[in-house]
């Protein structure tokens, strides 16, 4: 997560793909898409007192990047970095219908970003999500579906690989040596807004493209002929601290917003409707900032998410790889008596 949200989650103006292996992953693990237009002019705004500044062009490529990599993590090579983040998701069934609440998350991305020779920089990076009772502090092992009055399994995303390069010209490989890879390109500059010392860099996610769970073998978890998402994000920090040449790392807090299919554990038999999840963001000093108990349920369930990968590996995984490796299709649903 994009130190709070997914690194793999940039992207603006994005359309259906033209490949279905070019899928959500490929098209945020770095910025996919149409090429992002800077929302501010250059700013140069002079330091305060004797502090000193990088006086950061956002309009530049090269400009944009150093902020972007202060951010998501750090531009001191090689320190790993976390993100938190927490929220609800919502059902939404139809336009007619109230939204309603089905349950809380909280989840974190553990990133370690390293320059390259060739002046790109190098994500690693893994992520969790999990899924929380809406009135206690608990993660969820089951959790019962208001709607069909089943008690399902929970399917926490934990997903790794979520690896991207950041450069100027931003290139990224995704796929398999089976299905084919496919590269993603296009520059790196990032939309931002500036009021006062408040930077706010905004960019939004609309993909499409063919379900990764097929009805034929995922009859249950089945959620349309197509796996269609948008997703809407905000970063703020301080521009001071962002031209900061004695600042490696930038906190920054954020929002996330998310439409999304129902997630097949949910076992929503291809019902109408879907997700609406809307999520704070907030950048941390290390994994001991972590809420007790996230930190605990990851130490118990998922160790080696407390720290970032050391070595570049591919493909990336999505949460529905993930799920389709780790799962097996559900049994038909019994017919009501």
């Amino acid at each position: 997560m994009l130190q709070g949200i997914d690194t793999a989650r940039i992207a603006a103006g994005l359309h259906e793909p033209a490949h279905p292996r070019l899928t959500r992953r490929a098209a945020l693990a770095g910025l996919g898409g149409s090429a992002l237009v800077a929302c501010a002019p250059a700013v140069r705004p002079a330091a305060a007192g004797s502090r000193r500044s990088l006086d950061l062009d956002f309009t530049q490529p090269e400009d944009n990047l150093t902020a972007w990599v202060k951010l998501i993590s750090s531009l001191e090579g090689g320190t790993e970095t976390c993100g938190f983040f927490t929220g609800i998701q919502y059902a939404d069934l139809h336009p007619q219908e109230v939204i309603q609440p089905l349950f809380r998350i909280a989840g974190f991305g553990m990133s370690r970003v390293s320059r390259l020779p060739d002046g790109r920089y190098q994500n690693l990076h893994r992520e969790v999500v999990y899924y929380m009772d809406l009135k206690e502090d608990r993660i969820l092992d089951e959790w019962r579906n208001p709607y069909t009055g089943e008690t399902v399994e929970v399917f926490h995303t934990h997903n790794d690989p979520v690896n991207s390069h950041y450069a100027p010209v931003f290139r990224q490989r995704f796929g398999s040596e089976q299905d084919g890879f496919r590269t993603v390109e296009f520059p790196f500059v990032l939309p931002w807004t500036i009021v006062g010392d408040r930077a706010v860099v905004s960019f939004s996610v609309n993909t499409r493209w063919p379900t990764p769970l097929p009805p034929a073998k995922w009859p249950r978890e089945h959620f349309g002929e197509f796996y269609r998402t948008s997703e809407y994000f905000q970063i703020h920090a301080s521009l001071a601290d962002i031209n900061d040449p004695d600042m490696p790392k930038v906190p920054h807090t954020g929002s996330w917003q998310k439409v999304a299919p129902w997630h097949p554990w949910m076992l929503m038999d291809n019902r109408p409707g879907g997700i609406f999840g809307i999520t704070s963001t907030f950048s941390l000093k290390g994994v001991e900032e972590l809420p007790p108990i996230v930190r605990a349920y990851t130490e118990k369930h998922y160790p080696k998410y407390l720290n970032a990968p050391t070595e570049w590996v591919e493909p990336n995984m999505t949460t529905w790889e993930t799920y389709s490796k780790e799962r097996t299709p559900a049994p038909a649903k019994s017919p009501a008596p």
